[in-house]
């Protein structure tokens, strides 16, 4: 395969898997009346802890700005708080309010409910070569990115 078949294909699978994404995300944000780009907020604060706005920006790749609107947004609904950092009282941070875990613990198990049904009787050998090809496209993107 030459580099301009890899790229096309590439490029076409990426927007493919994206838009699948977003209409698997869409279909659980409904349920919980969020936009997508609230759920990613609930879900990074979820998996990596409490965040400063410019450090959920970074990580989110999205202006300061819009997501400190949207933290906003998520506090008055009860999905965040505020918090002082203990160590330096001038650092805020924002972390999940109880009704912010319980909502990514709902949307998780409608997820896993999702993909066990799709990938029932699919053999795991199948699933570790999808996910070491996933792993290889990263690196190999991470590398493109560096240059």
């Amino acid at each position: 395969m030459d580099v301009i078949e890899f790229k096309n294909l590439l490029w076409d699978y990426t927007r493919k898997i994206g838009e699948h994404t977003n209409i698997l995300t869409l279909s659980l944000c409904e349920n919980l009346d969020l936009t997508i780009v609230q759920v990613r907020i609930l879900v990074e604060i979820k998996q990596h802890g409490s965040h400063t706005i410019g450090s959920l920006a970074q990580r989110l790749n999205m202006a300061g700005t819009n997501i400190s609107t949207m933290c906003k947004k998520l506090e008055g609904l009860g999905y965040l708080e505020r918090v002082r950092d203990r160590s330096d009282e001038r650092v805020v941070k924002v972390a999940l309010t109880d009704k912010g875990i319980i909502a990514v613990e709902e949307m998780d198990k409608m997820l896993l409910e999702k993909i066990s049904t799709s990938i029932n009787g699919v053999p795991e050998e199948t699933l570790y070569v999808i996910i070491n090809g996933m792993t290889k496209l990263n690196e190999i993107l991470e590398n493109v990115n560096k240059q």
